[in-house]
């Protein structure tokens, strides 16, 4: 545990440092700060699709961070570092003292995990909540007290305020539950009390968030994200596709890039042979069933979209199998007496694999997103405070303290009538954004502007990044 808890003050200290090389807020982390302003103002963390708790942590932050922004990368790289020691309690009782000393240096080094950590977004305290609710249900179902059942449900609660996937690892300890008392593995009068408590400090916590949605969506619903995300097309369709055609479109769209980021080749090399070693072992499914278990959740994602972020909380459930990997290659390069001493080898050189990856916003700054700083210092300098901007993304405005509205998918004929309809006096042309799906737009960036459009100012920067401000008059 020593170990463990160096290995969580490295970790913090490279989130610490690539949140100082990230130049911009996320999209949803602008927000989680609009939240946190809410809560600061009325009291009430509650928004209809955003979740409260990680706004309420920033909040909580923003006195001692001084700044809104800073607040919510030090949260999330306070809980990023901090899931270490779950994880590590975890693997341990899983998969040895070394394997889970291996994977706590996974965890730390993980390129994808470490910019998470590091961004204005909730996964990184959703997935210590997460992983802490897991290694207590198990504690407590298998060894230790009781009581650690009742604590799962807590920290399943306080997940799933974070992200509403938390809801689905309750129903999974439940199910555990009574396939135990199914099986004769455990008494129903000594387990019963304590997976109703489990449920009863969840619902204590989750109500409040669960009713205030009833109240603003007309039903029941654990998440409006439900509703917010099931009309909406994936990257390979204009228009919604039917519940299963989406999956299928999602699944593919999964494997081709969120796969990428959740297990880079070298760990997608480890986690293998480590997913075979274990399973050779007698009764490695009554261990190892709680890590594949805790995987399948967020799948059920992919009936409303497919993202890499939602997926990451799952993490920590793979890499000790990535860990086992790397003590059965020592093994099998060297011998048992020298496995321990090659395993630190190999997983030195898997931290140099990943290193680049993991310092990639220190080791290559993005100079261009300098752009939308120089911008929104112009618009805030030079427009009213009521100003409205139509923009592809809203980082311009959140800089310049403006409102903000998307720029529809129109070309360049339809764009003073979207302007004009959205009330905007400004319009921002992005060429990192447009050609994703605004693709019409693009010559507006070095051309003409159509009548009714005004150039007020260009923002350029090498190589060809241009950021264009339009004014809305009223000719034309």
């Amino acid at each position: 545990m020593i170990l463990a808890l160096g290995v969580t003050a490295v970790a913090l200290a490279l989130r610490l440092l690539v949140s100082e090389f990230l130049p911009l807020i996320d999209p949803d982390g602008i927000v989680y700060v609009a939240v946190a302003r809410q809560f600061r103002a009325t009291g009430s963390p509650f928004d209809p699709i955003f979740h409260p708790l990680y706004p309420l942590c920033i909040a909580l932050a923003e006195p001692i961070a001084g700044e809104w922004e800073t607040a919510g990368r030090w949260v999330s790289a306070l809980f990023g570092a901090l899931v270490i020691l779950p994880a590590f309690a975890l693997a341990r009782g899983i998969v040895g003292r070394e394997a889970a000393l291996l994977c706590a240096v996974l965890i730390a080094i993980h390129p994808r995990l470490v910019l998470n950590s590091a961004s204005v977004l909730c996964e990184a305290t959703y997935t210590f909540f997460l992983v802490s609710g897991v290694f207590a249900a198990r504690r407590g179902l298998v060894s230790g007290p009781r009581a650690l059942v009742a604590l799962a449900g807590f920290c399943l609660g306080l997940a799933y305020l974070v992200r509403p996937e938390g809801a689905l690892y309750l129903v999974g300890l439940i199910a555990i539950a009574i396939f135990m008392i199914a099986s004769g593995r455990a008494r129903a009068a000594a387990l019963l009390p304590w997976v109703g408590a489990a449920a009863l400090v969840f619902a204590v916590a989750a109500a409040p968030y669960v009713w205030y949605l009833g109240n603003v969506w007309g039903h029941f619903t654990l998440s409006g994200k439900i509703d917010h995300n099931l009309p909406l097309s994936t990257g390979l369709a204009a228009a919604p596709s039917p519940p299963p055609i989406r999956i299928l479109e999602n699944a593919f769209l999964f494997q081709k890039y969120a796969l990428p980021d959740l297990l880079p080749w070298v760990l997608l090399l480890l986690v293998l042979p480590g997913v075979l070693v274990r399973a050779h072992m007698p009764g490695w499914l009554g261990r190892d069933g709680i890590l594949l278990a805790a995987i399948l959740p967020p799948f059920a994602s992919l009936a409303f979209h497919v993202d890499s972020r939602i997926f990451l909380p799952i993490v920590p459930f793979l890499l000790p199998f990535a860990a086992v990997g790397v003590l059965w290659a020592a093994v099998m390069l060297s011998d048992a007496r020298r496995g321990l001493r090659w395993s630190a080898a190999l997983t030195l050189v898997v931290v140099l694999v990943l290193a680049p990856s993991t310092l990639q916003p220190v080791l290559r700054p993005d100079h261009g997103a300098a752009l939308y700083r120089q911008a929104a210092r112009w618009v805030a300098a030079t427009q009213p405070r009521d100003a409205v901007l139509l923009d592809r993304k809203p980082f311009v405005a959140y800089y310049s303290e403006r409102r903000w509205i998307p720029i529809p998918r129109v070309g360049p004929d339809e764009l003073l009538a979207a302007a004009r309809r959205a009330g905007a006096g400004l319009v921002v042309l992005d060429s990192r954004e447009l050609p994703y799906d605004r693709p019409r737009l693009i010559p507006l960036l070095w051309g003409p502007p159509p009548p009714g459009l005004d150039v007020l100012r260009d923002f350029d920067a090498d190589p060809g990044d241009r950021l264009r401000i339009l004014g809305v008059s009223e000719r034309g």
